[in-house]
Parts: structure tokens; C-alpha cells; sequence
């Protein structure tokens, strides 16, 4: 079924459920992909089976076990793996499945649920529940199991930070307030084993994402109740994912094994999987030193590995939402005249500014990178703040500052942060100065003392990031620039053409047309000059020549285990060594 009508205040809850959970910039990384793309099967599509697709010449390996780790994944040892209580716990996600998850694509599929359906308006959601689906110990793991566990998640005595994740269910809000005695008016209800009814406070075009997200993962209620909040050691869990926790040496390493009883058991081909903890400033070395077989890479281990002949076939750039832009106030002086603004747009050499980041920014034309819903890839749009020295001068004829002269005090402002940021924003300043003779001074601020500024529109030059909430143009144009947003504005541009795009792009009944939608937006952005993007945020990683099965995106991109996409183990498995 095609997913009902996601208006533009169903998508303002949406993006306040995210932001009440903290899954911002970062962590969530990307969750409504599969809105602008999801095709006449809606969230029915089917999940690709795991199962090796083995080369010619190419066979198993006897011992199907992988180590991965490093680079900042288990940098730290988890706090536990009980995503239904703490979403930050940094447990393994492989451990659990939950009603709907992620593909490669970032679309939400059914998981734990063969099926799901709404009624028209999208105000009630119906899970059928797989019947072949067992916890590890064997037990049917049903719909009153998700029931159980939504409604723990909610309760007030659980004091979890972000149980408001579910207030789009019915009566949640004030049960997890104590308005209520207790969950019975809770909308989460097991019909029977099999069949799980979600009713919401009104239409909720988007519920089947949340349901997908790390947050609505399950709990094994017998397990919870006998051992507490030890119940996700190693001796004591219950879990219904891929994986169950064989071991866990805290603060050294973990270790999983095969569950016979999951869903998909038959394939999954890994037998064992080692995660060691790995502080991050141990760099790429336990990869080196052939301890880990898939590590994430940082900045000082890239160009090392990628120009050794021996490591560099293992190297491989992997999508990671997010990136680099411009802000000129238009309420500060000179930025209030769109010629300069305009200037700015063509005095960026992209290609130059990248070269500082390492390989870990690429140059950005538009908001959204490429292999993510809404990218645009179209020339008359990249055109309009193409790198031309000659166009950014041009654009300052009749102005005060022709020529580059008479520019007032500029100060460009940015967050005290790494990943690139400071070198990026210094490159961007030379080019500033070389094309347009614009001479700025970089001021960094503590991120708590930059973001209150950055709600009120005070600062007048601003270099910031935007790392994907949820992986739909709705939160990179909506969340980011709507203009007629009351709080959370990070500039004071406005443009009611493109917040007219914004809103007809609400409407998720036809994708291409929504899509045409938010082109439109960025080409108004661009040509009034109300953001520059600058750089898109690139991230890499390693994997020994004997790993297979890592899937590749629509565009052909190698994908890791992240926050959204966490289906990266059940696909991966082991050749003899090639």
C-alpha cells in the first residue's frame, strides 16, 4: 500500500519526536528515507535476502567468523545493549529486530512484521506479526511482546529521556506524564499474537519509520523482570536478532554467535562476529596489524592505507549524510544585498577547499549528496553559483564593494567541533579573500554559546554542518530553512516561493512530483542567495580482501552499519582469502 499523506504539521511532530530524543545532526542520521522514493509497494516492499552470492572461483570459508571495530565504532564499552530503555547505550543493534528496519536504501521494509497497513488517514497502523518469530531461547516472540515493550519504554517509572519518541501513540503522553494511573489507554494493543494495532492521536503518515528506528526495538519482558537492568549480560540476555551475545569481557571485547531461532536464520552466513573495544586514538593499527577484518578510518589513517598497494583495494568511501554550507544573514550588512550574496556563490573554489579535509569532504552543489532521497543532480541548478571569478566580481558592480573594496568588519562564525570544520572554514576564508578581496576573521565558539546565537539570527557570517536527521528533503529544507518556522531557524533568510515548494512537497501520494518539488526549492535558495553550499561529508572505511557481502546502494555505494542502516552483519560472510 502507498503510505497515506504525510502533511506538513504530521512532519513538524516528526521532526519534534526526533529532536525530543536527541537523534539529531548525528545520531539519526537519516530515518524517512524511504518517503521519497518508497515505490507502489509503500512499506511492504520486501528486505533482500542475506544469502552469498559467491564469485566465480570463489567458495566459503570453513571458519565464517568476522572482527570488526576501530575508528570509533566501540570505541567505548557499551552501557548495555537495551535499546528499549537507552538509545545511547552503543550496544550492538545485530542482537535485536524489530517490527520494520532500514535497507541498504534507507526505506523502511518489514522485519519482525510480514505486513503493514494503515486505515485511510494514516491514524491507525496494523503490524501482522511473522509466526516464525522466536526469541533466542526458543519462545515465540509476538505482538504483546512489542506491546510490553513500547509501553515500557513510555512508562514514567522506566525514567527514560526520550520516551516522548512515541507520543504520536495515543494516550502516551499523558501516561508517560502520570496523568493517567496507568497504560491502559495506552493506543498500543496486541489483537492477539500475531497482530499488533497502533492507534495515534491523528494521522501519522511516517509512523512505520519510527517503528524502524533503533528506539522501537523490543525487550524479552522474563528476562527484564528476573534480572533487572543486568539483563542484557551475556549470560542472562534474550534477544530475537540475528546475533546472540556469547561473551562479553567488559571494557575488552565482545562476542557473538549465530541465532538458530531468528527469522532469517537460514541466511545469515557468519558463525561468530569479535567486537573488541578499540579507543579511538589507537587509529587504524589493530586493522594493520590484521586484529580486525572491517574498521571505520580516521583522517590520519586514510591517506596511509589508501597509498599503500598493500591496503589500498581495501579502502572504499562509504555514504555518510551530511554537509558543509555558507550562511550570509541577509539582516546583516553586506550580506543584505543579494548581489553579494550572489558574489559569494561564484568566489567558491570547491575543488580547493576539499583538498584540506584529506578525503573526508568532497565539493557540494546543492544541499542533499548523492544516493540520498531528494539529491539533486541537474546542471542548471549546479550552474547557479558555479566557481567563476569573473561572475562573483561581476556581481558586484553597482554595489558598494565593486571592485572587492569597502567591505565592512566581517566575521565568520562557527562551532568549536572537529571533523574538518576549522581547516575547511580557513580555506574557505583564502578563497574569499583571493576572489572577492573579502577579508574575514574566523571567531569559534563553545557549541552551547553558538547554537543560542544561532536561533536568534545574531551572528553574520556563519560556517556550519548539517549532518541528516532522517533521510528525507524534508528535514534537509523543512527542518533547516522553512521560513516560517517560529523557533529552531539556524538563518533569517525567507523566500515564500520556496517555502510554497516546501509545503506542496509534504504531500507523499507522488514521489516524482514531490521530488520536483524540493528541485524547485533548492534552485530558489541558491539563486537569492540564501545558503552557499561548500563541501559534503565523506567518510571511509576498510575491509580485508576475504569479506563479501557488504551491501552497495542504488548508486553503487558500499554501505557500513550506522545509526539507520544497522542490517550490515546478517549480509556479510567469508571467501578463502583472494
Amino acid at each position: 500500500m502507498l503510505p497515506a499523506r504525510i502533511s506538513d504539521s504530521q512532519m513538524e511532530l516528526l521532526a519534534t519526536r526526533l529532536a525530543a530524543i536527541g537523534v539529531g545532526r548525528r545520531d539519526f542520521l537519516r530515518v524517512a528515507a524511504g518517503l521519497a522514493t518508497l515505490g507502489a509497494a509503500g512499506f511492504n516492499a520486501r528486505p533482500i535476502l542475506a544469502a552469498p552470492k559467491l564469485a566465480p572461483g570463489e567458495r566459503l570459508a570453513r571458519g565464517q567468523h568476522v572482527r570488526i571495530g576501530g575508528g570509533g565504532w566501540w570505541q567505548n564499552d557499551p552501557s548495555s545493549h537495551d535499546y528499549n530503555k537507552d538509545l545511547y547505550c552503543t550496544g550492538v543493534p545485530a542482537l535485536w529486530a524489530g517490527l520494520m528496519k532500514f535497507n541498504v536504501d534507507l526505506q523502511p521494509v518489514p522485519y519482525v512484521a510480514s505486513h503493514v497497513a494503515s486505515n485511510a488517514d494514516g491514524s491507525v497502523w496494523t503490524f501482522t506479526i511473522r509466526k516464525d518469530s522466536r526469541w533466542s531461547d526458543g519462545s515465540p516472540c509476538t505482538a504483546r511482546d512489542f506491546e510490553w515493550s513500547w509501553k515500557r519504554q513510555m512508562d514514567p517509572a522506566s525514567k527514560n529521556p526520550y520516551s516522548s519518541y512515541f507520543y504520536d501513540i495515543k494516550g502516551a503522553e499523558p501516561f508517560n506524564k502520570s496523568k493517567v494511573p496507568d497504560a491502559s489507554q495506552v493506543g498500543v494493543h496486541a489483537k492477539d499474537d500475531w497482530t499488533l494495532e497502533v492507534t495515534l492521536e491523528g494521522p501519522r503518515g511516517y509512523f512505520p519509520v519510527l517503528s524502524a528506528y533503533l528506539a522501537a526495538l523490543p525487550a524479552h519482558r522474563p528476562s527484564v523482570e528476573k534480572h533487572g537492568d543486568k539483563w542484557t549480560e551475556a549470560a542472562n540476555i534474550v534477544c530475537n536478532g540475528p546475533f546472540v551475545l556469547e561473551t562479553w569481557e567488559h571494557n575488552r571485547v565482545m562476542v557473538l554467535r549465530r541465532n538458530k531461532h531468528f527469522i532469517g536464520a537460514g541466511d545469515v552466513t557468519l558463525d561468530k562476529v569479535t567486537i573488541p573495544i578499540v579507543p579511538v586514538q589507537s587509529g587504524a593499527l589493530p586493522y594493520e596489524n590484521n586484529e580486525l577484518d572491517i574498521s571505520p578510518l580516521q583522517t590520519g589513517d586514510l591517506k596511509r592505507l589508501r597509498d599503500d598497494p598493500r591496503t589500498a583495494k581495501q579502502v572504499f568511501r562509504y555514504p555518510f549524510p551530511g554537509t558543509w554550507y555558507l550562511i550570509p544573514q541577509v539582516t546583516k550588512p553586506p550580506f543584505d544585498n543579494v548581489k553579494v550574496r550572489r558574489a559569494v556563490g561564484h568566489a567558491i573554489d570547491r575543488e580547493n577547499v576539499v583538498k584540506v579535509a584529506d578525503g573526508f569532504a568532497i565539493p557540494a552543489y546543492s544541499m542533499i549528496p548523492p544516493g540520498f532521497p531528494g539529491a539533486v543532480d541537474d546542471r542548471k541548478i549546479r550552474d547557479i553559483q558555479r566557481f567563476d571569478p569573473k561572475a562573483a566580481m561581476a556581481q558586484l558592480k553597482g554595489t558598494p564593494f565593486e571592485g572587492g573594496r569597502n567591505w565592512p568588519k566581517i566575521t565568520l562564525t562557527m562551532r568549536e567541533e572537529g571533523l574538518g570544520s576549522k581547516p575547511l572554514a580557513e580555506a574557505v576564508q583564502a578563497v574569499l579573500l583571493e576572489h572577492l578581496n573579502m577579508r574575514t576573521e574566523l571567531e569559534i565558539l563553545e557549541q552551547r554559546v553558538f547554537r543560542a546565537g544561532l536561533w536568534k539570527n545574531d551572528y553574520q557570517f556563519v560556517w556550519i554542518r548539517w549532518f541528516m536527521d532522517y533521510p528525507d528533503p524534508h528535514n534537509e529544507y523543512f527542518d533547516t530553512f522553512y521560513g516560517k518556522k517560529t523557533e529552531g531557524k539556524r538563518q533569517a533568510w525567507g523566500n515564500d516561493a520556496f517555502d510554497r515548494e516546501l509545503e506542496a512537497g509534504r504531500d507523499t501520494r507522488d514521489a516524482k512530483k514531490r521530488l520536483a518539488n524540493y528541485a524547485r526549492a533548492e534552485e530558489i535558495m541558491q539563486t537569492d542567495g540564501g545558503y552557499v553550499p561548500v563541501a559534503w561529508v565523506a567518510r571511509w572505511a576498510a575491509a580485508k580482501p576475504q569479506v563479501r557481502g557488504l551491501e552497495k546502494n542504488k548508486l553503487g555505494e558500499t554501505v557500513v552499519d550506522g545509526n539507520i542502516y544497522v542490517d550490515m552483519l546478517p549480509h556479510v560472510y567469508i571467501v578463502d582469502k583472494a
